[in-house]
């Protein structure tokens, strides 16, 4: 037992590092005075709303390698943006429809004034939104 106990506890420690490669993926960068931002899908939140599917992304500061993070009335928080998908028209809304961060809110579009972009530009938001191979 008490060999058995240090390896699981090596091994619970190592498991969520390995789960977060696939529930983060990086659909798209850009800079910022921060460096290097990675806007990365949670998989979690993808689920059909409409004729769209849709999920909630994250921005990754690569050089401090945590989330980005805004504050409002003296409280953190993960800075979060919605995007939405067209699955069978095999194209990504390249604006954002919807943020946690009010600031934000001013910027975002409108799905019927959308701009969209060939799915072929992102194929890993069509791997993991829509399933495409």
């Amino acid at each position: 037992m008490a060999r058995i106990l240090p390896g699981l506890l090596s091994l619970s420690l190592c498991t969520p590092a390995l789960g977060m490669d696939g529930q983060w993926p990086t659909f798209k960068t850009n800079h910022n005075s921060q460096g290097l931002i990675e806007h990365q899908i949670d998989t979690r939140s993808v689920r059909q709303e409409g004729p769209y599917r849709i999920f909630w992304s994250r921005m990754w500061v690569t050089r401090d390698r945590q989330p980005l993070v805004f504050s409002r009335n003296e409280h953190l928080y993960f800075w979060s943006r919605k995007f939405a998908v067209d699955c069978v028209n095999r194209r990504f809304a390249s604006q954002f429809i919807d943020s946690n961060n009010p600031d934000d809110i001013k910027h975002k579009a409108d799905l019927r004034t959308m701009r969209w972009d060939s799915m072929e530009n992102l194929p890993v938001v069509g791997r993991v939104v829509c399933g495409y191979k």
